[in-house]
């Protein structure tokens, strides 16, 4: 079986063309005459489909110059792009919508390299039946002088089964590239990675405190998404991305100098610090407070621990907080 028989029936083993749908796909006008023809719109619009059914992946207008396709716009589901760097040349489209899928490129003052042959390709994903499926057509743009004859225009739907293929694997590798970046933004706004708290220490008089010793803030004022577990004081990652954390605390030393610091640690690991001094050993009253972006993986844990080398207790309701949010991806 020759080359061009295997790929031919490739084609017909993965894509379906289906031929009970159509493109319209029109010039106007079909010729341009030079010095005459104010402007030229190519015109392509998709079949009706049902939107519950069908995935639209891409609309695309090529000019073919010696079998080389030469792609002159798109909308690939983010609006229409111009491809091409010609200040004679507009576009607009849409994929969704009361006039259903279309692409129109406006060409003002046509020249002799704005005709030719033109191709609009459609493809989109038939959800029901879970195939692939590529519709295309081919027209042609004539150029005369004014004293010349307007040929009759040329539109075909034929195209070359071993370009198609080719073009059909960098689309699906286009598809898939795009497809892991839209993924990527959309965990941003995945509900379930957007979780936030706030907790305090019970009581205004605080707990007594010691060195290496988690401080667990058991008082939970918010909690969307229970990433907090306050039993343990630990916030446990829902998904990998970019964290940011807070502490605030408030020591009472008992006539005991010393330092009394509050560690963010992630899986056991010191991130940042907030930090007291004193060298007085009387009574003494310190606040301080410290905040940091995290990037974590998906079940990091995160927690605060004292480490002192002095004697008190840490203050609890509003002087003590600890709190942390979700960013990004």
């Amino acid at each position: 079986m020759g080359r061009l028989a295997i790929a031919l029936l490739s084609v017909l083993l993965l894509f379906s063309l289906v031929r009970g749908k159509d493109i319209t796909f029109s010039a106007n006008p079909s010729n341009v005459v030079n010095g005459t023809t104010k402007s030229l719109e190519i015109n392509c619009k998709a079949p009706a489909l049902d939107e519950k059914l069908n995935l639209i992946i891409l609309l695309m207008v090529d000019q073919l110059e010696e079998g080389e396709n030469v792609t002159i716009a798109s909308d690939r589901g983010f609006g229409a792009k111009l491809h091409v760097q010609d200040s004679h040349m507009s576009v607009e489209g849409a994929l969704r919508g009361a006039d259903e899928a279309f692409l129109k490129v406006k060409i003002a003052e046509p020249e002799l390299n704005h005709t030719g042959k033109y191709q609009c390709r459609f493809a989109y994903l038939n959800m029901a039946e879970f195939r692939f499926v590529l519709l295309s057509k081919t027209l042609e743009i004539t150029f005369t002088e004014p004293d010349e004859p307007t040929p009759a225009p040329v539109v075909s739907d034929s195209c070359s089964c071993d370009q198609v293929w080719t073009e059909l694997k960098d689309l699906r590798e286009t598809l898939i590239a795009e497809n892991r970046q839209l993924k990527d933004q959309l965990k941003s706004y995945d509900d379930s990675c957007r979780v936030s708290f706030t907790a305090r220490l019970t009581g205004r008089n605080g707990k007594k405190f010691w060195s290496n010793r988690p401080m667990i803030f058991d008082s939970v004022l918010t909690n969307k998404g229970e990433a907090y577990n306050a039993t343990e004081g630990i916030f446990t990652a829902p998904c990998s991305g970019q964290y940011f954390f807070r502490l605030t605390m408030r020591s009472h030393q008992d006539r005991d100098s010393g330092y009394v610091d509050g560690a963010i640690e992630v899986n056991g690991e010191e991130m940042a610090r907030t930090s007291v001094f004193t060298d007085n050993p009387m009574d003494h009253y310190e606040q301080a407070s410290n905040g940091l972006v995290l990037s974590l993986e998906e079940n990091d844990e995160v927690q605060v621990r004292i480490q002192t080398n002095s004697a008190g207790k840490i203050y609890g309701e509003v002087f003590s907080v600890f709190s942390g949010f979700f960013i990004s991806a």
